[in-house]
């Protein structure tokens, strides 16, 4: 791909995940991450994006209010995650990436699908006290990993059967803290730096107006199309993972 038009799909990928995580409040990662890399090295495109990241975040979480009522539903899921974090970027440089990519878009499939046949996964109050630090810990590890715990929580937050507005705010306030603990975690790596902070801006004052489009779609839409959205979202993004997977070098 010459350079001039890498350059042109990065800044349209850009866009587009951002409008992504607007209306869903996922995707972003999973989308950005890939065509950054184009242009830079895996590790500094995950760097770069992480503040864009907060940003669009703190956002989703700062509609209608603090979330103090989400901070005391889901406090057994948001501690496991900050350990999974540093777990997951721990064994980043151990793992092969292609066998975690393909373990994660092979679940995200099997539970679309299985929604899709009209099987219903519902997380009972009883059930929700033993699997939220389960799937933290899991999509921790998962960002630590491959920047991309969005499948894992929610899949996890879906089966939850929360309303769409309460979804995205409860999905962005667990992502704050997963981002924050990856920030801390990537220092480790010395990829916090000036070079990196500048790119990171330049990123984020390019992706509002993406992000900013993103909301009002999901303002516009009722419960059942945002449902079957989010779906075909997580169909999408099981694919992308699977052929990620048995595509890159191991």
């Amino acid at each position: 791909m010459p350079f001039e038009v890498t350059y042109i799909a990065v800044a349209v990928s850009l866009l587009l995940a951002a409008f992504v995580k607007g209306a869903t409040g996922l995707g972003f990662p999973l989308i950005a991450t890939p065509m950054v890399a184009l242009l830079l090295d895996i590790r500094t495109a995950v760097t770069v994006l992480i503040l864009p990241n907060l940003f669009m975040d703190s956002a989703q979480v700062m509609r209608d209010g603090l979330p103090y009522d989400i901070f005391r539903r889901f406090k057994a899921l948001i501690l496991p995650t900050i350990i999974g974090v540093f777990l997951g970027t721990m064994v980043l440089v151990k793992l092969p990436l292609w066998i975690l990519n393909a373990c994660l878009g092979g679940m995200v499939l099997v539970f679309v699908i299985s929604n899709w046949l009209k099987f219903d996964f519902a997380v009972s109050p009883r059930s929700e006290r033993f699997l939220s630090p389960i799937f933290g810990l899991l999509g921790g590890f998962l960002n630590g990993m491959t920047n991309a715990a969005g499948p894992t929580l929610a899949i996890y937050l879906y089966s939850l059967k929360l309303e769409k507005r309460n979804f995205v705010k409860s999905l962005a306030t667990i992502f704050i803290t997963t981002k924050l603990s990856q920030l801390v975690a990537i220092s480790s790596w010395n990829l916090l730096n000036w070079y990196t902070i500048k790119l990171s801006l330049l990123v984020l004052l390019f992706t509002p107006a993406g992000f900013y489009a993103g909301i009002k779609t999901q303002d516009r839409v009722n419960q059942k199309s945002f449902n079957r959205g989010l779906l075909v979202l997580l169909c999408i993004v099981g694919v992308t993972l699977l052929v990620r997977a048995f595509t890159q070098p191991s």
